[in-house]
């Protein structure tokens, strides 16, 4: 999506395109980290539970919360790489032209369906917010602060999405990319 511009370098919404990139790939080291932090607690927790008769008390929240977080980092990076598990069996019948627009046609309702998901979201995290609401578990926490990752996942995930659609680029069968 960079392209030049009279300057020679790259254009404005090439700079825009390039800044999500990093974000998105910013998030998903985060969700590795998050991902390692996991692993790192139920360790903790299994040699406090098992061998030294004392399980910890925030172990399972912060799991939970992680989980979540995670989940909705991952998902733009998925969504930039095109990713997402697919099943390719009516693209793969149709004629290259009419599998673009149907991969096209489903990219814009992709687009629509995060962005409006992300609204209701962002709307359901300011009320948290404001409300000040906490979760419901051993170890309490502004339930803003892993609901925040919702919103950001699904509109970003729409955002590629968008950028997507609007490179239209022809369909490919796995036999074609894997060639």
């Amino acid at each position: 999506m960079m392209t030049a511009s009279s300057a020679g370098g790259p254009s404005f919404w090439g700079r825009v395109c390039a800044l999500h990139d990093a974000i998105t790939r910013l998030g998903f080291a985060l969700a590795a980290v998050a991902l390692a932090v996991i692993v790192g607690s139920y360790c903790i927790e299994v040699t406090g539970r098992y061998f030294l008769a004392s399980p910890t008390s925030w172990a399972d929240s912060l799991v939970s919360y992680l989980l979540c977080i995670i989940i909705f980092l991952v998902l733009p990076e998925l969504t930039r790489q095109k990713s997402h598990i697919f099943i390719s069996v009516l693209p793969d019948l149709m004629s290259v032209r009419g599998a673009t627009r149907l991969m096209r046609g489903t990219r814009l309702l992709a687009v629509f369906a995060c962005l409006v998901a992300a609204w209701f979201c962002a709307d359901a995290t300011i009320t948290q917010y404001l409300r000040e609401i906490d979760t419901l578990n051993e170890w309490p926490v502004p339930k803003w602060l892993v609901s925040v990752f919702i919103p950001y996942g699904l509109a970003s995930s729409g955002l590629h999405y968008l950028r997507q659609v609007i490179l239209n680029e022809p369909y490919q069968s796995i036999e074609g990319i894997m060639s």
